[in-house]
């Protein structure tokens, strides 16, 4: 088991990401024992972008089950009950439990859904524009490396649901959007480890990603994996971690400058106060 934390950051628009805000320059975490470093070092640049584009179509014609109004997961290829973990949980709402649904889409057969929801995104390129609209750092090179790695990647657990690393998840997603911020940073001045200690014990690794503008649960967990403009992948890593058991997810819809933003809390080991 491991015994050190690693924070893994960006904030991405979008169906892509555009703009990145790592913890640390050049690299995707940081190994700390204090839990608190540079979490107060994170890069204010923001580019303009649209944050409307198409949503990515479902691209098998065998899509059977619907999760929500955008979005279809073909049951022939996922075991709902298996990677819907969340679906009984009264903590998390509609987008929440999809993200959870999605990520474990991914992790149980990484191959098969970058096929089926990345994959296509390649012929929306025009240069570095996707969609006609949306301005991306590393244009079509990325998606096409994400399906090449995603494609030799092996199956993974189902991550499971944490009320404690979700309220912690909240925490930042809520009071940020009231406050317009952006980052890891909370407004009142916290960083993800000590908001997932105000509700539980981690032990392990632990992570968090965020991400700003993208408005359902597949976008969100595709422009992630994606992880346009950040070098170290280090979103992507967080979701297809093996390191990982247990996730948290808070959603909210009312940003000022991005109009939603979705925070997703990891640890390996979670422990939920009584």
């Amino acid at each position: 088991m491991k015994k050190n934390l690693l924070l893994r950051c960006a904030c991405v628009l979008a169906v892509l990401s555009a703009f990145a805000m790592p913890m640390s320059a050049g690299s995707s975490g940081r190994k700390s024992s204090t839990h608190k470093e540079s979490s107060k070092k994170e890069s204010k640049k923001k580019e303009k972008t649209s944050r409307d584009s198409k949503s990515n179509k479902d691209s098998s014609s065998a899509a059977k089950k619907s999760t929500n109004e955008q979005e279809t997961v073909d049951t022939s290829i996922w075991d709902l009950s298996v990677v819907d973990t969340a679906r009984d949980v009264d903590y998390m709402g509609e987008i929440e439990k999809n993200v959870v649904l999605e990520m474990n889409m991914a992790r149980s057969n990484p191959k098969k859904y970058a096929e089926l929801y990345i994959e296509p995104r390649i012929k929306e390129f025009n240069g570095k524009t996707y969609g006609g609209t949306l301005l991306t750092f590393e244009g079509a090179d990325v998606v096409k490396e994400c399906v090449k790695f995603m494609s030799s990647q092996k199956s993974l657990p189902a991550l499971l649901p944490s009320k404690g690393l979700t309220r912690a998840a909240k925490d930042l997603s809520e009071t940020q959007c009231r406050t317009n911020q952006t980052g890891h940073t909370a407004p009142d001045g916290s960083d993800p480890f000590q908001r997932m200690k105000r509700y539980g014990s981690y032990s392990g690794t632990a992570g968090e990603n965020v991400s700003y503008g993208s408005k359902s649960a597949r976008e969100i967990v595709v422009s992630l994996l994606i992880d346009d403009g950040v070098k170290s992948r280090g979103h992507r890593k967080n979701i297809l971690s093996k390191d990982y058991t247990v996730t948290g997810i808070g959603f909210a819809d009312t940003h000022k400058a991005y109009g939603c933003e979705c925070v997703i809390d990891f640890a390996d080991r979670y422990k939920e106060k009584e």
